[in-house]
């Protein structure tokens, strides 16, 4: 009669561990709950009865072991983010309105390169497949009046085509020393974007504002406005 009144205390014990995992609002404890209750529950369903409940014992397990590789993911994807000196440049010099695990991800589809001097890297009124970012250095733009303005290191190049879809419109190349660049495919990275609609939009506003701070240091006399690191995005 005791080892049944054990059993069944254990039972209720593991119900009342499950009705608060119900009412967590965080899911790290949803999990850790559920764990412990289906743990609490497995001696009810292994001793009460003649022959143990086979059945509930292996979903039982099944549900723990669900839930206990979902806490490992949510720890894994918890930890800080350890960027490289170059990836820490250009997050804050453009991308720190992005999470960093989530820049971290976006970085890693593309490729960097590093490039000698005067390298072509766009030709006026052509399909362009990437979307590039000086990372180190500098870019040389050749509009089609023959002015010449320099992309500098945090500026973007392919943008206008990357966002309209459009053919280029000046010849780009890189500047009079070695430049790195980091180098996104335009049709992967669109697939990339197509359901993370929050990313892309706030990718859309980082490619506009440098964009339109482009227009405006043609404009400026000074040339001193190139691109969005001169914008405070939030």
């Amino acid at each position: 009669m005791e080892d049944i009144n054990i059993f069944v205390i254990l039972l209720n014990c593991a119900y009342t561990v499950w009705l608060a995992a119900f009412i967590a609002k965080d899911i790290v404890w949803l999990r850790l709950l559920t764990v412990a209750g289906n743990f609490i529950v497995l001696p009810y369903y292994l001793y009460f009865f003649e022959s143990p409940l086979w059945n509930p014992i292996v979903w039982v397990a099944i549900y723990t072991t669900i839930n206990l590789v979902m806490l490992i993911i949510i720890y894994l994807e918890s930890r800080s983010v350890k960027l490289s000196d170059e990836e820490q440049k250009i997050y804050d010099l453009i991308f720190k309105s992005i999470e960093p695990r989530v820049f971290k991800k976006l970085i890693d589809h593309g490729s960097w390169e590093e490039l000698q001097p005067e390298v072509k890297l766009v030709n006026r009124d052509s399909e362009l497949e990437s979307l590039m970012l000086v990372v180190e250095g500098e870019a040389e733009v050749v509009l089609k009046n023959g002015e010449h303005l320099i992309i500098p290191t945090g500026g973007f190049i392919g943008e206008q085509s990357f966002i309209t879809g459009g053919k280029t419109s000046a010849d780009v190349s890189t500047g009079k020393d070695s430049t790195t660049i980091l180098r996104w495919n335009s049709q992967k990275r669109r697939k990339y974007l197509a359901d993370k609609v929050i990313l892309k939009s706030t990718l859309d506003l980082i490619l506009t504002s440098d964009l339109i701070f482009k227009l405006r240091g043609m404009n400026d006399e000074h040339n001193q406005i190139r691109h969005s690191q001169d914008l405070e995005i939030s």
